[in-house]
């Protein structure tokens, strides 16, 4: 006899619940797993797209100027500017930090 009406069906009930979620936590952890997998094929089948992106860019930049020689000296120098202006952006932003901000040095 029930102490308490209808607790053998909750606890049934309770069973049930706690074998559906093992069952649900497993299968997300096999999801995660097949993502992070199809993210490291990736990673590795791409990888020489960057490294070849880094030889093709000015090389591509170079025979581009070649074909329009007129403009040649306009690109090569605005290249120039933006590039060294780049650099000088970074060496101000880095002398402006403060020793020790976590906020600005990318630490949390």
């Amino acid at each position: 006899m029930d102490t308490v009406p209808g607790l053998k069906q909750i606890q049934t009930r309770k069973r049930e619940l706690l074998l559906a979620s093992e069952l649900n936590r497993q299968v997300l952890r096999v999801e995660a797993g097949q993502l992070l997998f199809r993210v490291e094929r990736f990673k590795r089948g791409y990888g020489w797209a960057h490294r070849v992106w880094k030889w093709a860019a000015p090389l591509a930049g170079f025979l581009l100027a070649r074909r329009f020689k007129r403009g040649a000296g306009v690109f090569a120098k605005g290249s120039l500017l933006v590039t060294a202006l780049g650099t000088l952006w970074k060496v101000w932003e880095t002398r402006q930090q403060k020793p020790g901000d976590p906020a600005q040095d990318g630490k949390s």
